[in-house]
Parts: structure tokens; C-alpha cells; sequence
């Protein structure tokens, strides 16, 4: 099975959609893993996707990465690990021993977990919608709204809520 993950300066990239460098993982049947490293030229974002496909890359570790790409990975078949953070080395070695989840390995402001801290609906806090009954709309209220509902950390709230003005 193959293991990329996204690299910057022999770390894992903090963002896996700008991250230019791979290391492919692959692990002997004792275990060693063979790295082969591997540079993107550009942005695209669906061509890094193919590309992994491609490669027979079963899992991506990576720090944060965009819902779209996420999704993307996911429905290509790709076992996507994010909000890691750490040397390459250390990450390898973390994932061989199942110990990903470590809050070493967490992503500074990543609450301690790395999978799936403010992705998807429902694990964000949110803002709320503003002044009244909530609000169905994107966007931060002049006050602190308490949204309740299926939320996106970045303000969607799906349902009634508090606006304080």
C-alpha cells in the first residue's frame, strides 16, 4: 500500500493544496519504508489528484487541505489524514506505529485531533446568522450569534440562533 505525504523542507506541508513536493511511502514486507520523492510544477489541483491515483497512493497524509480537494480524495478512493504536522521521519515512523493521532502531531489550532477539526458540517462552531431568528446566509454578524444547527466554522448557521448587536 502507498502512503503520500505532502512535503516543505523535509516537514509535512501545511497545506496540501500549495504543497509543490510528495513522498511516496512504501513499506517492505519487513516493514522499511522506501521513500521516493516526487515535485509537482504547479497548482493544479485535479492534476495532483489524478496523479495520486495514478500512483497507486492508497492514503495522503497532509496538513490542512480545501473541502473541494478533500472531497476529491475521498471519491477518488484516497484515505485522507489531515491537519498533521511534524518532521517527515517522525511522521513516517508515527504512522507505522499507529500514532498519528497523537497531539503532537496535531496542527496548532487543530483542538488536539487531527482529523476533521472544523471540516464538514455540523463540527464547526459557526457565528450564527447576525440579529434575529438566525440566518441562512454565509457571512460574520456585527455580534456574536450562537447558530445552532448543521454549521460550517465559518458562519453558516443552519438554524435559529442569537444575535447579539
Amino acid at each position: 500500500m502507498k502512503t503520500a505525504i505532502s512535503i516543505f523542507d523535509a516537514r509535512v506541508a501545511p497545506v496540501f493544496d500549495t504543497a509543490r513536493e510528495i513522498c511516496l511511502i512504501e513499506r517492505s514486507a519487513s516493514g522499511d519504508p522506501t521513500k521516493t520523492f516526487c515535485r509537482f510544477e504547479d497548482d493544479d489541483l485535479q492534476g495532483k489528484v489524478a496523479w495520486l491515483v495514478a500512483s497507486g497512493v492508497k492514503t495522503l497524509i497532509c496538513g490542512a487541505v480545501s473541502q473541494p480537494i478533500h472531497h476529491a480524495l475521498v471519491d477518488a478512493g484516497i484515505d485522507v489524514v489531515p491537519f498533521v504536522c511534524g518532521d517527515l521521519d517522525d511522521v513516517i515512523a508515527a504512522q507505522a506505529a499507529n500514532t498519528l493521532s497523537k497531539p503532537v502531531f496535531a496542527m496548532p489550532g487543530c483542538c488536539g485531533r487531527r482529523r476533521g477539526c472544523g471540516m464538514g458540517r455540523g463540527l464547526g462552531g459557526g457565528r450564527g446568522g447576525g440579529t434575529g431568528a438566525g440566518g441562512a446566509g454565509m457571512g460574520v454578524s456585527a455580534g456574536h450569534g450562537l447558530g445552532a444547527g448543521a454549521g460550517h466554522r465559518r458562519g453558516v448557521s443552519g438554524g435559529a440562533g442569537r444575535g447579539g448587536v
